[in-house]
């Protein structure tokens, strides 16, 4: 039976960004990542605003300086040079943190194996494989989505997208990063547009929703959107979706098990961003691990927390037809374009939370802010 120092769990962001990492740094400890897929998939896009470089910053499929929000007839532009918003493909990413694992014969990659059981022995994991294989590990970092029950003002975001190809679709617009649609369904919806490439445009219908929708009907749905903007019969190069939990996910860390990613509680409630996030924590684990400690779990902080349930419980609030994206386009429109990112990317300074609180109307907000107090203490 095999006995590795860390068994990564699922090769997902969180998982692969300390691979990289402990790679480049000459981890001397063996690591086992069990993933159920054989081979990288194309299924997803990381994006989100550029506040440090990290390891797979020359693999971005593009970046962008300037952003748009819209709602009905009124659309705010804004941008920076100095922090881009990038994309990157799960299939570039998931290449290179292969790569790298393929360079350490130490370390064994169990592709296309699930983990179907665990258990402690003493200090250490006994971790049984779908294929009657068992392999020991010393920690166990989890990068599996948890199974989670949302409650108000928390909400999951559900998305499914459509990458086009087409010679009319130019690449000179800035990301429309929300374009709000009149919807009924609690809390909003938008479609979220990234003009890749001359002839290559990614376009995303997006939902906040206290229920997971049905994905196929929300392809429906943007399949119709599409129709409406003539692009039916333009070629479907890749898709995605996925439901993401917006909600604070609390760390879990014991007995030598712990989550990471999304489940670990890297992602932004308010906002889905986790990417980022997770490259920053990624940094850190891999500081405790080369100075021979042990890793440590995703940080969060508590007043973001509570600032972005006040926001969530705004729009529960603030549902009048029509209005959806209103709280959004007052905020670009108001907010300086860095302080807006640094927010977003939830590394703001105290002058950013002011300017942001600012941006916004005060009673509705203070009305939430009470609410919101209320909920977390029932």
């Amino acid at each position: 039976m095999k006995h590795f120092d860390i068994a990564l769990i699922g090769l997902g962001a969180a998982t692969m960004s300390l691979a990289v990492r402990l790679v480049l740094r000459g981890y001397p400890g063996s690591i086992a990542i069990i993933e159920p897929r054989e081979q990288p998939g194309d299924d997803r896009t990381w994006c989100g605003w550029r506040l440090a470089e990290h390891p797979f910053s020359a693999h971005a499929t593009r970046t962008w300086s300037t952003w748009a929000v819209s709602d009905g007839g009124q659309s705010v532009i804004r941008g920076s040079t100095r922090t881009p918003y990038e994309m990157l493909r799960a299939s570039t990413v998931q290449r290179q943190a292969l790569d790298a694992i393929a360079t350490r014969p130490d370390w064994a990659l169990y592709a296309g194996r699930s983990l179907i059981s665990a258990e402690m022995d003493d200090t250490r994991w006994m971790l049984q494989l779908d294929d009657g294989r068992s392999i020991i590990a010393d920690r166990v970092l989890d990068s599996r989505p948890p199974a989670l029950t949302l409650k108000r003002p928390w909400v999951w975001q559900s998305f499914v997208g459509r990458e086009l190809v087409g010679a009319d679709l130019p690449d000179d617009s800035p990301v429309r990063l929300m374009d709000f649609l009149d919807d009924p369904t609690p809390l909003l919806t938008f479609v979220y547009e990234l003009p890749i490439a001359p002839g290559r445009r990614l376009i995303e219908l997006t939902r906040f929703a206290p229920q997971r929708p049905s994905l196929s009907a929300l392809g429906a749905r943007l399949d119709g959107l599409l129709a409406d903007r003539g692009l039916a019969d333009h070629t479907i190069a890749r898709e995605e979706s996925s439901h993401l939990p917006m909600t604070p996910v609390p760390p879990y860390n014991q007995d030598g098990w712990m989550r990471v990613g999304t489940a670990g509680g890297s992602m932004r409630p308010a906002t889905g961003y986790a990417f980022h996030g997770i490259q920053r924590w990624a940094d850190d684990c891999a500081d405790a691990l080369m100075a021979g400690r042990s890793p440590v779990a995703p940080a969060r902080r508590s007043g973001m927390d509570w600032l972005d349930g006040v926001f969530l419980e705004s729009l529960w609030r603030h549902r009048p037809a029509g209005t959806a994206g209103t709280p959004f386009v007052q905020l670009f429109e108001r907010t300086p374009a860095e302080s807006m990112v640094r927010f977003l990317m939830s590394r703001p300074q105290i002058a950013d939370i002011y300017r942001i609180l600012r941006a916004l109307p005060p009673a509705p907000m203070l009305q939430a802010a009470l609410a919101h107090s209320r909920q977390a203490m029932d």
